[in-house]
């Protein structure tokens, strides 16, 4: 009877034992990352064929990697900016554009993309501040004087929109937004009546 009841625990003693040592065996490695191994310009193929394929969250993580990597950024911010404007993640695509902004004031067009995006979002100080950025006399983007005119009306200063209203106009009097820069600038303009 003792025998037994020492055999027993025994019994289970030697068999959890065996169940302990086959799940202790080793352990697999994680698998790799496939994107560390990736060289940058594979990263950014990779990352365009995905937003050919409309996925556009996917295509941003690839290209961010390729950024990451090291490549032109002159190249990659761009296509990472229109990939978040195009998923409506605007906040995204202020983070990718903004610091290369700062570090390339040159980039008139990235200036105004930074100046509509936060004119979208309503920050109406910083988005003058990226528009003014963009018609500096250097590297004029004449897009940007309709915006901030625009901005200008919504903050009631309307003298200042015409200013910019005409300077648009004389600058591309066949713009995208000649036509609409035309009709404020009637409706903001006082009439003058003519004294004799």
């Amino acid at each position: 009877m003792i025998a037994s009841r020492i055999a027993l625990p025994m019994i289970l003693l030697l068999s959890l034992g065996g169940c302990m040592s086959q799940r202790q065996g080793p352990v697999a490695p994680p698998p790799a990352d496939p994107i560390a191994a990736t060289p940058a310009e594979e990263l950014r193929a990779k990352g365009l064929a995905h937003a050919r394929r409309g996925d556009l969250t996917r295509a941003q993580q690839y290209l961010s990697a390729a950024q990451a990597k090291g490549f032109d950024e002159k190249v990659i911010v761009p296509e990472l900016v229109k990939i978040c404007i195009a998923a409506s993640r605007l906040r995204a695509a202020l983070a990718f554009a903004e610091p290369y902004v700062d570090k390339h004031p040159e980039d008139a067009g990235m200036s105004y993309v930074v100046g509509t995006i936060h004119l979208a979002l309503g920050d109406l100080q910083r988005a003058s501040s990226h528009l003014s950025g963009a018609l500096r006399p250097s590297h004029i983007m004449i897009d940007a004087a309709y915006s901030l005119a625009l901005i200008a009306m919504e903050e009631g200063r309307t003298g200042e929109a015409r200013e910019h209203l005409k300077h648009y106009l004389r600058a591309a009097p066949k713009g995208q937004f000649a036509s609409r820069a035309k009709n404020l600038l009637e409706r903001i303009t006082p009439i003058v009546l003519s004294q004799n």
